[in-house]
């Protein structure tokens, strides 16, 4: 009896193990599916536009509703109909827990130009994404015939590193307004006003961060800037400061490093598409990265008032004298034959490539041909385009330098008024295959008896990020 009583104890004892493992297994299956809501097709954007007969590898991001953050593997290739040769390969992740998106490895060789489309399915939602493809002619070069798109090493690990560590600092409030989904409209929203005549940018306001908030915001603008003297983290810097010195000499609440702002456009990662960007009245940083590269570092805006030097808080600054005196000492080089050649033939008073400008590059090139120079002046044309180069991080700073470095023979210059570059309405382009930098000589707006410099670097092919 005593051994009867036992077996039915034991039986009853694998019963009940036997059901709980049973409703675990149900609890880490339910939780593990993942599940979206709506999948938008319509609003996906590529990393760079494939051309038709050369291999092709790039990425393509598609938004998403009601995600509830379960996990999802790798995909199965779908390959592309309308122009074939092309696949579309799901990349693993976790969704995110409402809006998000997820992210499409694109490689192979489109056989034509046209539309490739992709039917897709992510959590259980379909539908189907288009991208074209160029012909050679239109999509492997700029005007020029010979620029190309962004895919530059940079120090991926340590800049997502730090963007993480600042988004841990902030409430959730303030990470609502720190990070978007990536869209290119949103990177587009820049200006060199103060806060009081633009108030459209994207991100988080820095009047929002408290000591411990500001201290990470500064650790991830130095791994994403260059460590250059007075380039980099110590221009954009002494850019901040600059607005605060307006602000403390009458310039009032539109002025002040409090105006600024910074936005994660897309998650911040190793591999998938996303952009930094901080900016406010007068530093734009627009930084696009994507597969742990950097595949565009412009539109990029400095500007500072009171200029060139000045004192706050017991520190000199001069953020962009280097710029200034580079790119006089590139005009001061020219003989009086070929400035006549370099010569604009009418007054440019302020950037031609400003804020929302974009994609408005003229198809004639003006002005002198570098290659036609001497080489000890091509390099003082380099030399001007290093101080510009020299603002990323510094890995990708020598990886872009290079690049422009390449192209030196096909890049022109041009200029109007004063070699020196000190006058109210002086100018100076420099215009390559890819590279586009602009120098323009501004009255001064609170400090009334001096001038002050708009400056923007933009590439040709590589403006964010190519998108």
């Amino acid at each position: 009896m005593k051994f009867k009583i036992t077996i039915a104890i034991a039986i009853l004892f694998a019963t009940l193990i036997a059901f709980s493992c049973k409703q675990d297994d149900s609890v880490v299956s339910s939780s593990a599916t993942a599940s979206i809501s709506t999948l938008n097709c319509s609003s996906t954007t590529f990393s760079a536009t494939p051309v038709a007969g050369t291999a092709f590898t790039g990425t393509a991001t598609v938004p998403y509703t009601g995600g509830n953050g379960g996990a999802y593997a790798t995909g199965t290739a779908v390959a592309s109909s309308g122009v074939t040769g092309l696949t579309a390969t799901l990349a693993a992740g976790t969704l995110a827990s409402g809006t998000g998106s997820v992210t499409f490895a694109i490689t192979g060789t489109p056989a034509t130009s046209g539309t490739a489309t992709f039917a897709i399915t992510v959590a259980g939602q379909s539908c189907t994404i288009s991208m074209t493809v160029n012909t050679a002619s239109s999509g492997s070069s700029s005007s020029s015939g010979t620029g190309t798109t962004w895919s530059i090493d940079t120090d991926i690990t340590n800049i997502v590193s730090m963007a993480e560590a600042f988004k841990a600092t902030l409430s959730s409030t303030q990470i609502t307004s720190l990070q978007d989904t990536y869209n290119k409209a949103h990177a587009q929203k820049w200006s060199n006003l103060p806060e009081g005549l633009y108030r459209g940018r994207s991100g988080l306001q820095t009047s929002t961060l408290n000591t411990a908030q500001w201290t990470a915001f500064y650790n991830l603008l130095k791994v994403a800037t260059s460590s250059v003297t007075n380039e980099g983290n110590a221009e954009y810097l002494g850019i901040l400061a600059a607005d605060d010195y307006l602000n403390s000499i009458g310039g009032g609440s539109d002025y002040g490093s409090g105006n600024y702002y910074i936005a994660f456009i897309g998650t911040p990662s190793t591999t998938g598409l996303w952009c930094l960007q901080i900016g406010g009245h007068h530093g734009t940083i627009i930084y696009t990265y994507n597969g742990g590269k950097m595949t565009g570092g412009t539109p990029s805006f400095r500007s500072t008032e009171p200029f060139p030097t000045y004192t706050w808080k017991t520190v000199t600054y001069n953020p962009m004298q280097q710029e200034l005196t580079a790119l006089a000492n590139m005009l001061n080089g020219l003989s009086s034959t070929e400035l006549a050649t370099a010569k604009r033939s009418a007054a440019q008073n302020d950037l031609i490539l400003g804020p929302a400008q974009d994609n408005k590059f003229p198809t004639t090139k003006t002005g002198i041909k570098v290659g036609n120079l001497t080489a000890a002046k091509q390099e003082l044309v380099l030399a001007a385009i290093k101080t510009y180069t020299d603002d990323l991080d510094d890995k990708a700073a020598a990886a872009v330098y290079a690049k422009y470095k390449a192209d030196i023979a096909d890049t022109y210059i041009s200029y109007y008024g004063n070699t020196s570059l000190t006058n109210s309405g002086d100018y100076v382009l420099i215009d390559g295959p890819n590279v586009w930098i602009e120098f323009s000589m501004q009255g001064g707006i609170i400090v009334r008896n001096a001038n002050h410099p708009h400056s923007v670097w933009r590439d040709r092919k590589a403006d964010y990020g190519s998108n």
